[in-house]
C-alpha cells in the first residue's frame, strides 16, 4: 500500500477528528493541502469507496466510510506512517514497549510532543483490563526508576474508552486529535467504527 504524505494527512485527519463535519476547503486548511489537492484526495478516494460525501446546507461533507471493510486498512497504515513529533518521542516509543502486553492500547500526550526533554513529564493514556492494573503501576515505577520524568496516566477500559469516546469527552477526544499512537491501531479503530456505524455514517 502506498499513499503520499497528503494522503495520508487527510486520512488520518478524518479518522482522528470523527465527530466534526468539514468541507473540502476546511479540511484542506486543517490539514495544509490546498483545496485543490485535498478534492483530488477525496474525490480518488470516494470513487474506491475509502470516503464517503454528504450535502449539508450548501457545503460537501467528505468523512470515512466504515462499511468498506478496506478503509479500517488504509487507516491502520496511514497512523502506523505518521513519525514520531520528534527525537525524544522516538526513543519513547522503545521505552514503553514494555507496557505493550499489559496494556492493549497507548497514546502518548501532551507536552512531551511538543517540547520533547524539556517536557517534565509524561502523560499517556492506556486501554487496558482492570486486572492487569497491578502490573501497569509495578511497571511505571520500573520505568520511573531510569527516566528521569513521572508518567502521569489516564487509564481507560475498553468500556470506559467507548463510553467517552461516543458521548464526546473534551479530554479523551484531544488525545485522540493530536496524540502519538504507540499501539493498538485495531482496537482504536474498531471503538470508533462502531460509534459511525450505530450512527449510520
Amino acid at each position: 500500500m502506498v499513499l503520499t504524505r497528503n494522503e495520508q494527512g487527510l486520512i488520518t485527519y478524518l479518522w482522528r477528528n470523527y465527530t466534526e463535519q468539514l468541507s473540502i476547503n476546511e479540511l484542506a486548511k486543517r490539514t495544509s493541502i490546498t483545496p485543490k489537492g485535498a478534492y483530488i484526495i477525496l474525490k480518488k478516494n470516494e470513487k474506491i469507496g475509502l470516503v464517503t460525501k454528504k450535502t449539508i446546507a450548501n457545503a460537501v461533507i467528505y468523512r470515512l466510510n466504515y462499511q468498506d471493510k478496506k478503509t479500517k486498512d488504509v487507516v491502520e497504515y496511514a497512523l502506523k506512517s505518521e513519525q514520531p513529533p520528534n527525537s525524544y518521542v522516538a526513543v519513547l516509543e522503545k521505552d514503553l514497549q514494555l507496557l505493550q502486553k499489559i496494556a492493549d492500547a497507548a497514546i502518548l500526550f501532551g507536552s512531551v510532543l511538543t517540547k520533547g526533554l524539556q517536557a517534565n513529564d509524561l502523560d499517556v493514556l492506556v486501554i487496558i483490563n482492570p486486572k492487569h492494573l497491578p502490573v501497569l503501576k509495578a511497571k511505571i515505577k520500573e520505568f520511573e526508576s531510569i527516566s528521569p520524568k513521572k508518567v502521569h496516566l489516564i487509564i481507560q477500559t475498553k468500556a470506559d474508552m467507548q463510553k467517552n469516546l461516543r458521548k464526546k469527552d473534551s479530554v479523551i477526544i484531544e488525545v485522540l486529535q493530536k496524540g502519538h499512537i504507540l499501539w493498538g491501531y485495531d482496537l482504536l479503530y474498531q471503538l470508533i467504527e462502531n460509534i459511525k456505524n450505530q450512527e449510520g455514517s
